[in-house]
């Protein structure tokens, strides 16, 4: 009895050393990606701290990704980023749930993405997978909520809180975000500021 006693604690010592040494590297992971963004202002895909992060954070993520400073992800999984994405400063990523993202697609500071809910009901907490489409823009201060799918070509006005999907090729903003026009993108060379 002793002897399991022993052992039991010696496991939970190692598994909770384990927890913090990776949270650890988590914390020093993300000031080192600030300080070399702050620093040296790295063009995307040269950003290797934030790169060692994201692979800490076990991100997928294709070529040409870019991110500003103080970016939040809580855990570690759960978020796919397709090629040639950027997020602004101060990001926060709440994913409990899958969050998917597509090609090209653009942040401005302060976005949040949060895949974590409760059931009205029992207030039971539940994630539900985001996807977002290609070629989409999301001004400053955007938030986007659990379930949320958002289609391809799709612009997203500052200040908006998204709760339901949007259509593709369209401007959508408010609170909740609802789409106010369309968008047509037919043959036109979109700017690319990871070339």
């Amino acid at each position: 009895m002793n002897q399991h006693l022993k052992l039991n604690s010696i496991n939970q010592r190692f598994f909770f050393s384990k927890i913090f040494l990776i949270n650890l590297l988590k914390l020093l992971l993300s000031y080192l990606a600030d300080v070399e963004f702050i620093l040296f202002e790295p063009r995307a895909g040269n950003q290797w701290a934030r790169t060692l992060y994201l692979r800490l954070m076990r991100v997928e993520y294709g070529k040409n990704n870019y991110m500003g400073h103080h970016i939040f992800i809580r855990n570690r999984g759960m978020l796919r980023l397709g090629q040639r994405c950027g997020i602004g400063s101060y990001a926060q990523i709440w994913n409990y749930a899958l969050i998917s993202i597509e090609d090209d697609f653009l942040a401005a500071s302060n976005l949040m993405l949060n895949s974590a809910t409760h059931d009205p009901v029992t207030l039971a907490p539940q994630g539900i997978e985001i996807k977002i489409g290609k070629k989409v823009w999301c001004g400053t201060n955007v938030t986007i909520l659990a379930g949320v799918t958002i289609g391809s070509n799709v612009v997203i006005g500052a200040g908006s809180v998204v709760i339901n999907d949007i259509p593709s090729n369209c401007i959508a903003a408010g609170v909740p975000a609802k789409k106010i026009r369309d968008l047509h993108r037919q043959d036109i060379q979109c700017w690319n500021p990871f070339t």
